[in-house]
């Protein structure tokens, strides 16, 4: 969408009634990707926020040290924000809306979904004892950005924070099926048994 002349959502003017941004956790190099395009710059063209947009990075984006850079005033939303693999019905609208197309998509405001606690799936992981290396990982949720795990964009973060759960210890150390044990996924740091 940038190249037919919109901006991402999360940098609406009017972004922080809907998202909170943790400048803490943000990459100091990045932060010009947080920035808000002042309303006269930019036009939404009447539609409320859309966390549902193609053009919204996801929670974790520019994130030097592993935890969220940004999180939805709606906490079920957090999960949502950033997962769009296509143009929500609201992108499209808005693009029809902006070059006046004569067949524009008649689109319903997509109701919200209900807020559920998201699933905590059991994580397995191998019964071999600990070597010298010392591999685990340093929070509990990388249950959570296992997708994330050889992306370009998150891969040294998930190499550093979630080394475990993503593969990237040692074979002696790397979870396996054989012989396992469910271990609690709330727990602060997670490692071998």
């Amino acid at each position: 969408m940038h190249s037919v002349g919109f901006y991402h959502e999360h940098e609406r003017w009017d972004r922080d009634n809907h998202i909170t941004i943790l400048w803490q956790n943000i990459d100091k190099e990045a932060y010009d990707q947080f920035g808000k395009v002042d309303l006269t710059e930019s036009s939404y063209y009447g539609q409320m926020y859309d966390y549902f947009s193609i053009m919204h990075y996801d929670s974790l984006a520019f994130s030097k040290n592993g935890f969220e850079t940004m999180v939805a005033k709606r906490p079920e939303m957090t999960a949502v924000i950033g997962s769009a693999i296509d143009f929500s019905p609201t992108d499209v609208l808005k693009m029809n809306l902006m070059y006046q197309c004569g067949q524009s998509v008649n689109v319903e405001p997509q109701p919200l979904p209900p807020p559920q606690p998201p699933p905590v799936p059991p994580m397995i992981f191998s019964s071999i004892p600990d070597t010298e290396e010392d591999c685990h990982d340093k929070t509990n949720l990388c249950w959570r950005w296992l997708g994330r795990c050889k992306s370009f964009f998150f891969e040294k973060i998930m190499k550093e924070f979630c080394a475990l759960s993503c593969g990237y210890c040692s074979p002696m150390l790397t979870p396996f099926v054989a012989k396992t044990e469910v271990r609690n996924p709330s727990s602060s740091y997670l490692q071998l048994g």
